[in-house]
């Protein structure tokens, strides 16, 4: 392996490992309403990513200016939001292990919508591989006696982001695909913080100095690991990209059973087992592509 596909290795494992512990940086924010720490991570984004493109010195791209692009950026950008929404409460729940469930899923809800959007060959193993997933699902909605629809919804929201930030223009990087997605949704979060500010109050400065540094850091530890992934998936295959993916919702895993204490029926254990026999089955998929 060459040098700069080692750069591309470490940069990918980086930005899974950071992903995967980032339950920890929202766990430890449990004074703050899972809103508020949503509010601070758009304006966070927004802040870094523009600042970012300030700095590098290169023009926007003139693609991100058509009307068309646009549209698709801001239902991106609806969709990234109640994403990153629904995960810091489900965090802030003790849904972790439906968090991870969601994004074990989420590689074969990227099938399915190939299938359906690109008309994309679905092929024995990977039918095989939704219905091990599929029955999953059905475990789990009879060991909690509730659908799981924090995992679904965020295999969901995911998917469909991905799907949307697929059309836009290759020129257009996934920063200033951020920045601009920030643009859209960031003053409604704004507005919302002032009007917290005027008054059940912020967090910001009321809740200690370790409470306002992680705020302050909300930012940041959004667009790190997305930088990371940029970096490792212009260097390595599409395979061993989709082989790391499994290490963040592995780690929230970890985290929710072992570090939060939420309960693990064997009943769980043999959907995440199913989900693992089917995510394996997609991998050897991707590697004979």
């Amino acid at each position: 392996m060459d040098q700069d596909k080692r750069t591309g290795l470490a940069a990918g494992v980086a930005a899974y490992l950071t992903w995967g512990f980032l339950p920890i940086f929202w766990k430890s924010l449990g004074v703050v309403p899972p809103d508020e720490i949503l509010a601070w991570r758009v304006a966070g984004s927004a802040v870094v990513a523009w600042a970012y493109l300030v700095f590098r010195r290169k023009p926007l791209s003139k693609s991100a200016m058509h009307s068309g692009v646009l549209v698709r950026i801001a239902a991106a950008a609806m969709m990234i939001g109640g994403n990153w929404g629904l995960f810091i409460w489900a965090v802030a729940s003790e849904r972790i292990l439906e968090a991870s469930l969601g994004y074990y899923i989420n590689p074969l809800v990227n099938v399915v919508l190939g299938v359906v959007f690109f008309s994309e060959r679905l092929g024995r193993k990977r039918l095989i591989a939704i219905g091990l997933a599929t029955a999953a699902v059905v475990i789990m909605t009879i060991d909690a006696g509730t659908f799981p629809w924090v995992s679904i919804l965020l295999a969901l929201l995911f998917g469909f982001y991905g799907l949307t930030v697929k059309g836009l223009p290759s020129q257009i990087d996934s920063i200033e695909v951020l920045a601009w997605e920030t643009a859209f949704i960031g003053p409604l979060f704004a507005g919302y913080l002032a009007y917290r500010g005027f008054g059940a109050g912020l967090h910001l400065f009321g809740s200690g100095p370790t409470v306002t540094f992680l705020l302050i850091l909300a930012g940041p530890v959004t667009l790190f690991p997305l930088w990371l992934f940029g970096v490792g998936a212009k260097r390595i295959p599409l395979s061993i990209m989709g082989f790391l993916q499994y290490l963040a919702p592995t780690l929230m895993l970890l985290l929710g059973v072992l570090v939060y204490g939420e309960p693990f029926s064997p009943l769980k254990g043999a959907a995440f087992i199913l989900v693992a026999v089917a995510l394996l089955l997609y991998t050897v998929t991707l590697r004979d592509s």
